[in-house]
């Protein structure tokens, strides 16, 4: 046996050999014969960042200054634009922009596929050249060339870079005098603190159910969010695992028990723009019976980066492992469902992300295929004729920050008139979008002066008070508010009982530390 292993070792060490002289052959074909000159420094680089991609979307490897970078994201601000970003089939795709950003501000929006940058070609791009071009000095400018689905024209955006805020928790409130609200758009070192912070406020202010908003939160540090999942989850129920290619490398994660408050009815909302760590808290309530989801389907990434510093200050991140639920649901969709993916790697994902059904604790059935599927679907209306293409051309976003800057003096209770209206389609007419005031009127007259007002509201007094401001035609938090019922009732007959259970088992030892030095890269400019 021990032979024919020695055999097979030293079968795949001649291969292995064998390719790298050949890969060196072709190195020094091109570099004394081809038409012009080209430095082998990059050409290798170059082929280093083509084996990377045919692994899978997320894997890179990252020069001392976008490593930097990086770091620097999870620890303090930085200046740029404020987007979360991938690069699918050569082209800079927008996956959520940061809440309270400039890009945020500008209209960008999930999906946006940057094609110029100050007017230079951004096809092909690479993840370093994207941080290098979007980020910058404080206070200085940069015209972007986007590409939407839906939208015949190209878009242009002059956008100026500003501080691209740590905060994970940008904004929480009471919505009654019992719910209270929780905006999380980000797992970085402070999370869990704000988190802690945001609860305690809303305890004291007579919260007794809670609404935990992950709408198009990116992700972000693995440890964060295990400990943000812990604060729901009573000692020793598993979070989540994460699987390597051998047995070895299996770690789960379980709760700690260091809960903040009383166990109270919870809702979690998703969307598409939900990814990666936040799909690891909705996964693990969702598994346990312990809240209700409420939304659209996440977006699927499940994915573990290992970060591996190599000589010369290069830094590799690199996959070595898969999420996947406390229920075995892998977090991670088929590669093929990413937007054009170019690369041809064909994984075990393939098979695993299937339509399979899973239960929950109490048996109840869930839906796997990647990424989280919630208990209650909330449909996404769409706005239809000459109408559709207002949010399209950002025209709502953009009507705001016009109105905004000539009526600073609004009084805060201002109400949406029909002369504003008036105002607004003359100003969409002039961008290029003709609607009438009978066309508004047709479609939901009531909505879309509330989207007039929270953009106005947003610009001029920030996305607290925005968020304030359109909770009555916020569809997913109205549903999330109407589930509260079924979330107490969860609670109480599902999932404090399976707990009660428990305590009369021999837990698993708390291996919530496990995972903590592995983190989930979302990159951001």
């Amino acid at each position: 046996m021990f032979a024919a292993v020695g055999l097979a070792v030293g079968a795949s060490l001649a291969s292995q050999f064998r390719n790298l002289f050949l890969y060196n052959e072709v190195l020094t074909i091109v570099q004394q014969n081809y038409v012009e000159d080209r430095d082998p420094s990059g050409l290798i680089m170059e082929s280093i960042r083509g084996m990377l991609k045919s692994l899978d979307p997320h894997s890179q490897i990252l020069d001392a200054q976008m490593a930097r970078q990086l770091r620097d994201e999870q620890k303090e601000s930085f200046y740029g634009i404020g987007i979360q970003f991938e690069i699918i089939k050569g082209l800079l795709t927008v996956i959520a922009p940061i809440e309270g950003t400039p890009a945020y501000n500008a209209g960008l929006l999930a999906g946006d596929r940057i094609v110029e940058i100050n007017g230079e070609n951004a096809r092909g791009i690479s993840t370093g050249d994207v941080l290098k071009k979007l980020k910058g000095p404080k206070g200085t400018s940069v015209t972007i060339t986007v590409e939407r689905e839906g939208v015949s024209e190209p878009l242009y955006f002059t956008i100026t870079r500003g501080k691209i805020p740590t905060s994970s928790v940008p904004y929480y409130f009471m919505l009654d005098d019992s719910v209270g609200y929780v905006r999380l758009i980000k797992f970085a070192e402070k999370t869990t603190d704000e988190m802690n912070k945001a609860i305690v406020d809303l305890l004291e202010q007579g919260m007794k159910s809670l609404i935990l908003d992950l709408r198009s939160n990116g992700g972000g540090l693995l440890n964060q969010a295990i400990q943000v999942s812990d604060m729901f989850l009573d000692q020793d129920l598993p979070i989540v695992s994460t699987r390597g290619r051998t047995r070895e490398t299996e770690r789960v994660s379980y709760a700690s028990g260091r809960t903040v408050g009383p166990h109270l009815p919870l809702v979690i909302l998703i969307n598409g723009g939900t990814a990666s760590g936040s799909e690891i808290v909705a996964g693990a309530i969702q598994d346990m019976d312990r809240g209700v989801i409420v939304g659209t389907r996440s977006f699927g990434k499940g994915l573990v980066q290992t970060i591996f510093q190599l000589p010369e200050e290069w830094t590799l991140i690199l996959t070595t492992q898969r999420y996947y639920t406390p229920s075995g649901r892998c977090i991670q969709k088929p590669y093929g469902e990413y937007d054009g993916y170019s690369g041809e790697f064909k994984s075990e994902s393939e098979s695993i992300n299937s339509k399979e059904k899973y239960r929950t604790q109490s048996g109840r059935l869930i839906e796997g295929g990647g990424g989280i599927c919630p208990d209650v679907v909330v449909e996404q209306g769409l706005l239809k004729g000459p109408v559709a293409e207002l949010p399209r051309k950002n025209i709502f976003t953009r009507f705001g920050l016009h109105y905004a800057a000539l009526h600073r003096e609004l009084p805060r209770d201002f109400e949406v008139t029909d002369e504003m209206i008036d105002e607004f389609v003359a100003f969409a007419k002039d961008n290029g979008v003709e609607v009438s005031f009978k066309d508004l009127a047709e479609e939901d007259a009531d909505y879309i002066k509330i989207v007039i007002k929270h953009r106005i509201v947003r610009s001029i007094w920030g996305n607290k008070e925005a968020a304030t401001a359109i909770l009555d035609v916020d569809d997913e938090v109205q549903k999330a508010i109407e589930a509260m019922p079924e979330a107490k009732r969860m609670l109480e007959e599902d999932y404090l009982p399976f707990v009660k259970r428990q305590d009369k088992k021999t837990a698993p030892p708390a291996e919530g530390e496990a995972a903590l030095d592995t983190a989930s890269i979302d990159l951001a400019a």
